[in-house]
């Protein structure tokens, strides 16, 4: 263009018709040659960080890539992964709203504050619900169709926002709420009356008889309820390694709080074979199963938006699913691969055993005396459902961090953000409301810990042996010459035997047998 906007020379010139035309077809030319390699250049750009941030990317996400620019990444920059889904906002819109009219016209039912409230709050949560599936951006995972994953994430911030309005009312009003929404939550005397009983009546006795194995098997619900949970928390990490790692996390995290949270009174043999060998592990190959059938599902059935039904590049090309990131069964954590490896997933087993401690506590902080009641079961399906695409994406957080460095800077997803905002509100509620019976089994310790003695010990002597291991396993023991940090690639080695001595200490907190009263 500056070629052809020169001035030309004011001295005419036989040859001048025939010079313009050689410089016009010259500057064509050179055009052309420009925007061939315009061309090329995009077409690397693409080969380059289509690997990790997918083509699914604008052209700016790969220029902070090539550039160096420390600007964040997004996981799916995209509004829609899949072009050829249906908008269909008007039909949507038009359906939920019959049913909001219905709901705020029926007067069939009992006219009383508690049924206008309830109802009040399924409408708002179905206008909701209707939003999130049709303004809201496609989370990392679009199987089986990625509007159910958009309803998921508006579930899960729902709730978090009915957690903010419970946080900032008094424990009464608070529990009127729940009531009026979930009336089978019971009474508060009904939790302080039952509480003891429906112990009893489930543990009998700690000695292992035929009896104590039968109540455990069939007259209680945890059996089953460890085995669903264990079930869909390896749809959440599929993986073996990381998923046994987080069952025994959380069993620790049982025998420790034992003399606080009363659900954890367990037997030994209960929290050792029943729970951590028996009914999570079944749990896990269900949850295996579950993940095969899903990943041969995407094989023959279909994306969403694929119209020949199989499962190749054309049909994923457009789509950030995690099933196109990294296969469905080939997650592969890389657990003990180096120091900062194992932090990263030792945050998210601690992560997930946290989530599901605040169960418990938000069971007693509001006096539920009904553990199976719709209250409790919602909650653990929006936090568990939210938990699927919420690790993928910290998944690809870390596998991405790893690869560039300090190259880039990359964004958390939102399902990730959503679930850690939640566990922090849960968490709030909790201490807000803590009831008087934990709040006793804390002050019955005699220290600043609220664990006793005899908890404390032997935790403090399995954290003492475990830090030593991590230590000589990844060689963080400084040099002589003080110059840099003795590093060697980790390895299983005959120091790995200071695991089993550290599991030594935790087991003897199976044995305690603690008693709430």
């Amino acid at each position: 263009e500056k070629r052809r906007s020169r001035p030309t020379s004011s001295s005419p010139s036989a040859n001048e018709p025939q010079s313009e035309s050689q410089n016009k077809m010259t500057s064509g030319k050179e055009r052309q040659a420009n925007e061939n390699k315009m061309r090329m250049n995009e077409r690397n750009s693409d080969k380059l960080s289509g690997d990790v941030l997918g083509p699914e990317h604008p052209p700016h996400a790969k220029d902070q890539i090539l550039n160096g620019r420390h600007h964040p990444i997004q996981l799916h920059p995209r509004f829609r992964s899949s072009p050829s889904e249906a908008p269909r906002q008007i039909v949507c819109s038009v359906m939920a709203f019959l049913v909001i009219w219905v709901l705020a016209t029926d007067s069939s039912g009992e006219n009383s504050t508690e049924s206008a409230i309830r109802r009040a709050s399924l409408a708002v949560f179905m206008s909701f619900l209707m939003f999130c599936f049709l303004q809201t951006r496609d989370l990392i995972l679009t199987w089986p169709h990625p509007g159910i994953w958009r309803m998921i994430f508006g579930a899960c911030a729902f709730y978090s926002l009915f957690l903010v309005m419970l946080l900032v009312l008094s424990k009464d009003e608070a529990r009127a709420i729940l009531r009026a929404i979930f009336p089978g939550i019971g009474t508060q005397e009904d939790f302080d009356t039952g509480l003891r009983a429906r112990i009893d009546n489930v543990m009998g006795t700690c000695k292992m008889t035929p009896t104590a194995l039968y109540r455990q098997l069939f007259h209680c619900p945890w059996f089953l309820a460890h085995a669903a949970g264990w079930a869909g928390k390896m749809l959440v990490f599929r993986d073996y390694y990381l998923a046994f790692y987080a069952a025994v996390l959380f069993e620790i995290m049982e025998v420790t709080l034992m003399h606080v949270v009363p659900e954890f009174e367990e037997c030994w043999w209960d929290s050792l074979f029943l729970d951590t060998l028996g009914a999570n592990v079944l749990g896990m190959v269900i949850g295996t199963k579950i993940n095969q059938w899903i990943l041969s599902r995407r094989r023959t059935g279909g994306e969403t938006g694929s119209e020949g039904g199989s499962l190749n590049d054309d049909d994923t090309s457009n789509q950030t699913e995690l099933g196109s990131r990294f296969d469905w069964m080939g997650c592969d954590w890389k657990c003990f691969s180096s120091l900062k490896r194992m932090v990263q997933v030792s945050t998210a087993a601690f992560f997930m055993s946290l989530s599901e401690l605040n169960t418990f506590l938000l069971i007693n902080a509001f006096g539920i005396a009904d553990n199976t009641s719709w209250c409790v079961l919602l909650r653990i399906l929006f936090v568990a459902l939210i938990a699927i695409p919420a690790v993928a994406e910290w998944y690809v957080y870390i596998e991405e961090c790893d690869q560039y460095g300090e190259n880039v800077v990359v964004r958390l997803g939102p399902s990730l953000w959503l679930l850690f905002w939640t566990t922090l509100l849960e968490i709030a509620v909790a201490v807000r409301f803590f009831p008087d019976h934990m709040r006793v089994g804390i002050e019955r310790a005699g220290n600043v810990t609220g664990l006793p003695y005899d908890v404390l010990i032997p935790l403090l002597a399995s954290i003492v042996t475990v830090f030593v291991w991590v230590v000589l396993k990844y060689g963080l023991i400084q040099s002589w010459s003080g110059t840099a940090l003795v590093k060697r690639k980790p390895t299983l080695q005959s120091l790995d035997f200071l695991l089993a001595i550290a599991c030594l200490p935790i087991a003897h907190l199976f044995q305690k047998g603690w008693k709430w009263d």
